[in-house]
């Protein structure tokens, strides 16, 4: 089938208008993009998305755990499942995770134009609440989908003091149902397209990152605690500052990451209470992020934090909770999509290579139950999670007729 370039037009508006479009949804002047999970913002996307899905004939439903799916019900056999997210980090950019979703209904809009008639059918999805901004839940639909147990997640809460479950009431969700959303076992393959989010592709100008394998995640919550005192008159030896100690555990976890190549380590939010220029910290709440590509390196930094914060609790007299957010060990993606991938990239005169995804993505939820497959398109800069995450038009289009290619390779 011929899906080259010279026949990148499609009915309606281009990928790239459809992407600004989407960018209005909790959009602000800045460009930056806030849509986190369960948002009205988030649903007002979900509502253009699924007109969209439904022009092209696909029978369109939001699942429990608030999963917008697609479903192009033709041929036989289980599905393929293609998608990304549509929810958003605070003040982020308008392609991460809405670029996988948009680009999947071109890829069908594509085509149905060439006339193409899948063999299997095609579903196509938002998954809920990837980033995990809000209620420290990230890949909360993808992982629902997978049928993994949930159930302690619903007490959450943002920084509102709003839980996951009020959240979900508030939208007409309830939390008790999550479960109903487990379909991984009626599908028979995953695929994602996403910008990198890195600099890789754009810096050896390189159109098509053929993705092998995604780093594996370790999350926490920490809460340390001391004592809240007049910053004036209270003898520094005599503190119990709270600050001090998430301070301690952020650079020693720095220091670790950077003797390892291959590890990374982040954290993204600090809580300080009660937040007076002239008060001890009496409450330091932080998360911790941390990364790595090798099943015994993410063991060893996942020891190394857990070390590390008792023993500066103990140095600073806190008192202290660790409690783990998420966890997803490194994920090899299946050889034969990585294969069909390139395939197709290479069909439509991509200049391609091989490479991992140092971030987490559904796919590696999903990957762990069906043959999942990615594919990198370039981010300008190696810029994202920002007003500033970019690429190219030509790129967006080039990646949507190489996704289109892998759908026509992978059900051949």
């Amino acid at each position: 089938m011929d899906l080259s370039l010279e026949h990148e037009q499609f009915s309606g508006d281009s990928v790239v208008a459809s992407l600004d479009a989407l960018a209005r949804f909790g959009g602000a002047t800045d460009g930056s993009v806030t849509r986190v999970a369960w948002s009205g913002e988030l649903f007002d996307a979900y509502r253009w998305t699924g007109d969209r899905m439904r022009e092209l004939g696909l029978a369109v439903e939001i699942d429990p755990a608030g999963n917008l799916l697609g479903r192009w019900e033709v041929g036989k056999g289980k599905p393929l499942l293609v998608g990304s997210h549509l929810d958003s980090v605070p003040s982020g950019g308008h392609l991460d995770g809405v670029l996988g979703v948009v680009a999947a209904v071109h890829a069908v809009a594509l085509l149905k134009e060439r006339g193409y008639e899948p063999p299997r059918p095609v579903w196509i999805i938002a998954f809920m609440d990837e980033e995990g901004a809000r209620f420290d839940t990230a890949l909360f639909g993808s992982r629902a989908f997978a049928g993994d147990d949930l159930s302690g997640l619903g007490d959450r809460s943002d920084a509102a003091g709003v839980t996951l479950r009020e959240a979900m009431a508030g939208a007409g969700y309830d939390f008790d149902r999550v479960a109903d959303a487990a379909r991984a076992d009626e599908v028979g393959a995953y695929l994602e397209l996403h910008i990198e989010q890195g600099p890789v592709l754009d810096h050896e100008h390189l159109e098509i990152g053929v993705v092998t394998s995604i780093v594996g995640l370790r999350g926490f919550r920490v809460r340390m605690r001391g004592q809240a005192n007049h910053a004036g008159t209270t003898p520094m030896r005599l503190r119990r500052d709270a600050f001090i100690g998430a301070a301690r555990v952020a650079l020693a976890l720095r220091e670790e990451a950077c003797h390892r190549e291959t590890v990374t380590a982040n954290i993204g939010k600090v809580t300080v209470a009660p937040g007076g220029a002239n008060v001890v910290p009496g409450l330091a709440d932080f998360t911790i992020d941390a990364r790595a590509t090798t099943s015994t390196e993410l063991r060893e930094i996942e020891e190394f934090i857990r070390v590390t914060v008792a023993r500066v609790a103990e140095e600073e007299r806190l008192d202290v909770d660790l409690e783990p957010t998420f966890a997803l060990d490194p994920l090899q993606l299946a050889p034969e999509i990585v294969d069909a991938v390139e395939r197709a990239a290479r069909t439509q005169m991509a200049a391609v290579r091989r490479m991992p995804s140092g971030a987490g993505h559904d796919a590696q939820v999903i990957g762990r139950h069906v043959p999942a497959g990615m594919l990198f398109i370039p981010s300008l800069k190696g810029i994202s999670h920002s007003p500033d995450e970019e690429t190219l038009p030509q790129h967006v289009e080039l990646g949507v007729c190489v996704l289109a290619q892998t759908i026509t390779e992978m059900l051949a």
